[in-house]
């Protein structure tokens, strides 16, 4: 394993920005995963990621400003495009393992889509760190 084409995951959960973040908020909880890809409507571009932690921190603001009672309406009004980041970093598959893990480290990130001509084409996160290192463990 050398690239990050050998451990990413290539079948992708991803949203567009028009959806809501209550749509959005449903998926991840649905489908057990902390980072949703965000491509655009029209192109299919990959155009940034959003994370469990921009879902937390806009809920605890409308929980702040509105109340608990009002934070679902109100996740169903924001659209994902509005809290997503979109100055997300990004690897191409053929990125080697140890830049993707200094990425990882030094930005203490938990995710890097996998891009590709502008197309999304996988993600990487910190989880698939430790099970190559539980891997390679285990070979020794």
């Amino acid at each position: 394993m050398k690239t990050v084409s050998d451990i990413m995951v290539s079948d992708v959960i991803c949203v567009n920005e028009s959806e809501s973040v209550y749509q959005a908020r449903m998926l991840m909880k649905d489908r057990g995963v902390r980072h949703l890809p965000v491509i655009d409507s029209g192109s299919g571009h990959y155009i940034g990621v959003l994370t469990q932690r921009s879902l937390l921190n806009h809920a605890f603001n409308l929980v702040e400003k509105f109340g608990l009672s009002g934070l679902q309406k109100r996740e169903q009004r924001t659209q994902v495009g509005e809290i997503m980041n979109r100055d997300s970093e990004s690897v191409t598959p053929d990125t080697d393992l140890l830049s993707a893990a200094q990425y990882f480290t030094d930005k203490k990130s938990s995710c890097l889509p996998v891009v590709e001509d502008h197309q999304l084409r996988g993600i990487i996160t910190s989880v698939d760190f430790v099970k190559l290192a539980a891997h390679l463990l285990n070979q020794s």
